[in-house]
C-alpha cells in the first residue's frame, strides 16, 4: 500500500471552512429562544458572527472526514463575510459528500439550502491540487444561525491526517475533535493549546479534544500566514523513529526522482550550446540559460492544460527535455528545466523545494511532505551558491521571490543525497523604488505634471505578474488605484505608461499624469502638503497593542524626488522640518526640504532592512512608522510677494 501524507483542510480566512460536521449526524440541532433572539455575546462583544457549535470528526478506518457547523450571524459586516460555505478537497485524491444546510432566522423560520455547490481552485503544488466546493447559504439575515455540514470521502490508499484548527477567525463557543486513526501507521502531533486544555484518548480508541469559549484569532495588518498562528493540534502519520530520519530518507528519495527528471540528456546539452558560448563565464552562461527559459510559457501563470489536451498535442512532461521540446510547462517544471541545462553547461546545480512563506511556515518535526510548496534552484558560481527562481515568472536573475526567501524546506547534495536548509534573506537594495515628480502649481491652486516611478525586486514582480493575469490598461488602472488614496485631495492621477512590464533584465517605470487642484488659499498664502506622495498617507500600525508576530513580506528602499515649481509671484515662506528618524539597524527615515528661487524642492528616503519582528519589538517598530507618518504630514507655506532670499532653505526653521 502506498500512502499519500499531507495536511488536512489548510485554514483560510473565511471562518465557515474553518471546521469539520459530526460524521453520522442524521438530525438538526434546534436552536434555543436565546439563540435566536441574541444580538450580541458579552463574552465577544466585537463579534461580527459566532461559532455556536462546531463538530469535526475525522475517522481513517471509514476514510472520511465530516463537518458540523452553527453559526450566528450578529452584524451586517459577518453576513457578507460569513455567508458563503467553502469545502475544500485535493482533486483526484478526495471527494465533498452529503452537503446540507438550512438558515434560521431570529424568528424561527428555516430556509433549506437546495443548490448546488460550484468548484473553484485554492491552492495547486507540483504533486497536488486543493479545490473547493462552495455554496451560499440562503436567505441571510442579521440575527440568522447558519447551519451546515458535510463529508469528505478519499480511497483507501490515501491516508489523510488532519489539522485540528481550534482558534478561528470568529469566537468559538462550543467545538469537539474526534480522531480515529489508521492503526496500520504510527501517528504524532504537534500541539498548541491554551493552559488546561488538552487532547485526551489513545492510539487504538481515538483521540478526542473539547473546547468552549475560544476567542476569535486576531486580525492584525502583516501577521504571518494564519496556518501558523493560534491554538491548534496537527496530527501526521509516520513510519520513521525520528523527525531527522525522515527527512533523511524522504529527502534521498525526492532527490532520486529529481535527478531523474532534471537529467542533462543530449537535447539539453545540444539546446544549450545554441545558447552559450564557450568563452562564456560561467555567470554569463547563467544569465543566457536564465533568459531562455524565462521565455517558455509557465502554465502556472497563463493556463494549465489538461491531461486529454497534453495528450492529443503529443505532449508529455517525463523529463525536463520535454518541457524544453514542448515550450511550456509548470513553475516546478521550468525550474527543473533551469537546473538540467545548468548541469549541462558543466555547472553544479541543485533543486530545493521550499514552503511559501506567504501560505505557511515550513515545522521540521512535523513529518509531512506536502508542507513544501514550490520549487528553487542553487548554482555554484566562482565558488558561491545563488539562489534563483525561474518558476516566478519575470522573477529577476539571481532573487527569490519574497515568499521563497528566508524559508525553508529540503535541498539537493551531490550523490542524490538531501538536507534540510534555509533559503537567505533579501536585503532592501533588492527591492528600490524610485518615485520622481516635476509639478506645476497655479495661482488658483491647480496642478499639473507627471510622475516617474522606478521599481525593481518584489514590487516590479508584484506588478508584472499582476499584469500577467489582465491586460495593461487594467493593470494601469489598478496602479492608479493603489497610488491614488495618499495624493493630497483633489488631485487625480492617471498612468499613461508602464515600461519594461515584461522584461526582468530592467526596472519597471510608470509613468503617471498628474492634474487637479492642491493646496488651500488663504489671502496671500497657500498652504500645501509637504510631501506629495504621502499628503494622505495612513501610519502603519496605528494601534498601539500587538497580538501577532509582524511580517512586512520584504525589506525595500523608497527615494522621492519632488519638485515643485510655484506659480508667479508666489515665493516659499516656510517649509517643514528636515528629518532623520534611526531605527537602526532595522530601518531608517530622512528627508530634506529646500525652497530654491521659484520652485519648492524635496528629498525622502525610507529604508527598511528587517521584516521580522516579535511582539516585544511591536512598540519600536511603530513608533518609527509614526514618526515617519508625522514628518511626512508636515506643512509648505507660500507667500504672494517676495520673502527674503535664503530664509525657507534652512529646513524650515524661518516663521
Amino acid at each position: 500500500m502506498s500512502y499519500a501524507i499531507r495536511r488536512i483542510l489548510p485554514f483560510l480566512s473565511l471562518a465557515l471552512l474553518s471546521g469539520i460536521p459530526a460524521l453520522g449526524a442524521t438530525t438538526w440541532t434546534q436552536p434555543t429562544p436565546e439563540e435566536l433572539k441574541m444580538t450580541a455575546d458579552p463574552k465577544a462583544p466585537d463579534a461580527e458572527a459566532e461559532f455556536l457549535n462546531l463538530d469535526v470528526v475525522s475517522d481513517e478506518r471509514e476514510h472520511t472526514h465530516s463537518v458540523y457547523a452553527r453559526i450566528k450571524i450578529l452584524t451586517e459586516k459577518g453576513k457578507n463575510d460569513y455567508s458563503d460555505v467553502q469545502m475544500e478537497y485535493i482533486a483526484s485524491e478526495e471527494s465533498i459528500h452529503a452537503v446540507e444546510g438550512r438558515t434560521i432566522h431570529s424568528d424561527g423560520t428555516v430556509v433549506p439550502f437546495t443548490g448546488q455547490p460550484f468548484d473553484k481552485e485554492i491552492h495547486k503544488t507540483s504533486d497536488y491540487k486543493i479545490m473547493a466546493k462552495v455554496f451560499s447559504m440562503p436567505d441571510v439575515q442579521v440575527g440568522s444561525i447558519l447551519e451546515y455540514r458535510y463529508e469528505l470521502h478519499y480511497s483507501a490508499e490515501f491516508i489523510s491526517a488532519p489539522i485540528w484548527y481550534v482558534q478561528r477567525a470568529i469566537y468559538v463557543r462550543e467545538s469537539s475533535y474526534r480522531f480515529v486513526p489508521d492503526n496500520e501507521v504510527g501517528v504524532a502531533s504537534t500541539q498548541i493549546l491554551p493552559p488546561g486544555l488538552k487532547v485526551t484518548g489513545a492510539m487504538l480508541g481515538g483521540f478526542d479534544l473539547k473546547a468552549e469559549n475560544i476567542p476569535a484569532l486576531p486580525r492584525e495588518d502583516y501577521a504571518p500566514p494564519s496556518e501558523n498562528v493560534g491554538y491548534r493540534v496537527e496530527f501526521f502519520y509516520t513510519f520513521y523513529t525520528s523527525a531527522d530520519d525522515f527527512w533523511k530518507k524522504e529527502g534521498e528519495s525526492w532527490s532520486n526522482r529529481v535527478n531523474d527528471f532534471v537529467a542533462p540528456n543530449g537535447k539539453i546539452k545540444q539546446a544549450v550550446e545554441q545558447i552559450v558560448s564557450p568563452s562564456d563565464s560561467d555567470q554569463q552562461k547563467l544569465e543566457k540559460i536564465y533568459a531562455a527559459v524565462m521565455q517558455l510559457e509557465n502554465t502556472r501563470f497563463t493556463r494549465e492544460h489538461s491531461r486529454s489536451e497534453e495528450k492529443a498535442e503529443g505532449q508529455k512532461s517525463k523529463s525536463a527535455a520535454d518541457i524544453w521540446e514542448q515550450k511550456r510547462g509548470t513553475d516546478d517544471e521550468i525550474t527543473g528545466l533551469f537546473v538540467a541545462m545548468a548541469r549541462a553547461a558543466r555547472l553544479k546545480a541543485y533543486m530545493m523545494y521550499v514552503t511559501d512563506r506567504d501560505r505557511s511556515s515550513f515545522i521540521r518535526q512535523e513529518q509531512t511532505w506536502n508542507q513544501l510548496d514550490d520549487y528553487i534552484a542553487i548554482v555554484v558560481v566562482d565558488g558561491k551558491e545563488m539562489y534563483f527562481d525561474p518558476g516566478e515568472r519575470y522573477c529577476e536573475f539571481g532573487k527569490l521571490k519574497w515568499t521563497h526567501a528566508m524559508s525553508a524546506g529540503v535541498r539537493q547534495l551531490d550523490d542524490n543525497k538531501a538536507e534540510l536548509a534555509s533559503t537567505p534573506a533579501p536585503v532592501f537594495t533588492d527591492t528600490d523604488i524610485s518615485r520622481k515628480a516635476v509639478l506645476q502649481i497655479d495661482a488658483d491652486g491647480t496642478v499639473h505634471g507627471t510622475i516617474s516611478i522606478s521599481m525593481t525586486g518584489d514590487e516590479a514582480l508584484r506588478w508584472r505578474q499582476a499584469a500577467l493575469r489582465s491586460d495593461e490598461e487594467e493593470t494601469k488602472t489598478k496602479f492608479d488605484n493603489e497610488l491614488q488614496p495618499n495624493m493630497a485631495p483633489g488631485v487625480t492621477v492617471k498612468t499613461s505608461k508602464i515600461a519594461a512590464l515584461t522584461d526582468s533584465t530592467q526596472p519597471l517605470v510608470a509613468t503617471v499624469d498628474v492634474s487637479g487642484s492642491i493646496g488651500t488659499k488663504t489671502g496671500h498664502r497657500i498652504f500645501l502638503p509637504g510631501t506629495f506622495f504621502e499628503a494622505q498617507a495612513k501610519p502603519l500600525f496605528a494601534t498601539a497593542n500587538r497580538e501577532s508576530p509582524v511580517d512586512l513580506r520584504y525589506p525595500y528602499v523608497v527615494e522621492d524626488q519632488v519638485k515643485l515649481v510655484l506659480p508667479a509671484g508666489f515665493a516659499v515662506e516656510s517649509v517643514p522640518q528636515d528629518a532623520q528618524v534611526p531605527f537602526m539597524p532595522n530601518a531608517d527615515f530622512v528627508a530634506k526640504y529646500r525652497g530654491a528661487g521659484a520652485a519648492y524642492v524635496y528629498a525622502r528616503r525610507v529604508r527598511v532592512a528587517n521584516t521580522l519582528y516579535e511582539t516585544k519589538d511591536y512598540p519600536a517598530l511603530r513608533d518609527f512608522f509614526q514618526k515617519v507618518n508625522a514628518q511626512d504630514q508636515g506643512q509648505l507655506v507660500l507667500t504672494a510677494g517676495t520673502v527674503a532670499a535664503g530664509r525657507p532653505s534652512d529646513g524650515g526653521k524661518s516663521q
